[in-house]
C-alpha cells in the first residue's frame, strides 16, 4: 500500500473522530481573504506562499525543528509572503484544524487548508478555522479512492465561501479532472504513493497547464535554484515548506526564493 492510500485510511479514521471539530468555533472569526488574488496579483516578484508543518514523511529525517506559530508568522511576515498553507492533518504530519485557527487569528493573509481532504467534515473543518481554501488532490479521484467526487467536493467548498486548489502530479491528471471547478491549481513535484520527486515529470505537467491560472509549483524547493526551475516553467508562485521549517533565518530564505526582475518567462 502507498502512501497516498495509507493517508486516506487513516484521514478516514480520523475525521469520523467526535472530537475532530470540536475545537473549533461554529464560524470562522475573520474575513477570509482571497487565496487566487493572493497569487495572481503579486506583481512582477511572483507569489510566495509559506506552510506550517511540523513533520515532513518524505524526508530522511521527518520531525521537523519545532517553531511556534506565533514566531513563524512573525518571521515569514517579514520576508512579505503573499499568504500561507496549514497542515491540517494530524496521521504523519502532526497537524490539526485547530493549527489552521490558531494561524488564522496572527494574519490577515490568505490560508490554504492543507489535507488529504476526502469528505465534506473537512470543509467545515476549514471554514470553521477561517481558512480562505481547501487543497483537493487531482490523483484520489485518478486513483478512485474517493467516496465523494472532487466536483461534489469542490461545490460544497464554494458553497461555504471557501476556494479551491486543485493539486495535480502527472498531465494525465488534468483531462480527468477538467469537470472540477477550482480558483487555483498547482502541480506538486512530489508523487504522493512514493514520495519521490519527479521535477522532469513536473514540467511536463506545468507546460501542459499552461492555460490554467493562477497556477503554484508546490514541493521539492530546498533553495533559490529549485525555486528558479519553477519561476523558469512560468509558473505564477511556489509554495514552500520543510525547507523553510528547517532554515535558521525563514526571512533570508524567503527572500532568496524571489522570482528574478528580469528573465522570467511572461
Amino acid at each position: 500500500m502507498g502512501f497516498l492510500q495509507r493517508m486516506v485510511n487513516a484521514t478516514r479514521f480520523e475525521i469520523a473522530r467526535p472530537e475532530y471539530l470540536g475545537r473549533l468555533a461554529p464560524s470562522g472569526s475573520r474575513p477570509t481573504p482571497s487565496l487566487r488574488s493572493a497569487v495572481m496579483h503579486p506583481g512582477d516578484r511572483g507569489a510566495i506562499l509559506a506552510e506550517y508543518k511540523r513533520r515532513s514523511p518524505g524526508a530522511s529525517l521527518p520531525d521537523l525543528p519545532p517553531r511556534s506559530l506565533a514566531s513563524f508568522v512573525e518571521e515569514t511576515s517579514a520576508a512579505e509572503v503573499d499568504g500561507y498553507s496549514c497542515l491540517a492533518s494530524r496521521p504523519e504530519f502532526g497537524g490539526a484544524p485547530s493549527d489552521v485557527a490558531d494561524l488564522a487569528s496572527r494574519t490577515v493573509r490568505p490560508i490554504l487548508f492543507k489535507d488529504f481532504v476526502i469528505d465534506p467534515v473537512q470543509i467545515e473543518a476549514a471554514a470553521r478555522s477561517g481558512a480562505s481554501a481547501i487543497l483537493l488532490i487531482a490523483r484520489l479521484e485518478t486513483e478512485g479512492i474517493l467516496l465523494h467526487s472532487l466536483q461534489a467536493l469542490a461545490e460544497a467548498a464554494h458553497v461555504r465561501g471557501l476556494e479551491v486548489l486543485l493539486e495535480w502530479h502527472e498531465r494525465a491528471e488534468l483531462r480527468r479532472t477538467e469537470d472540477v471547478p477550482a480558483d487555483v491549481y498547482g502541480v506538486n513535484v512530489r508523487d504522493l504513493e512514493t514520495l519521490e520527486i519527479h521535477r522532469s515529470l513536473a514540467r511536463e505537467t506545468i507546460r501542459a497547464a499552461d492555460a490554467f491560472r493562477p497556477l503554484l509549483g508546490m514541493s521539492g524547493i530546498e533553495g533559490p535554484e529549485d525555486a528558479g526551475r519553477f519561476w523558469a516553467d512560468g509558473v505564477d508562485g511556489i509554495l514552500v515548506g520543510s525547507a523553510l521549517a528547517r532554515a535558521s533565518d525563514p526571512r533570508a530564505f524567503l527572500e532568496g526564493l524571489r522570482r528574478p526582475a528580469r528573465g522570467f518567462p511572461a
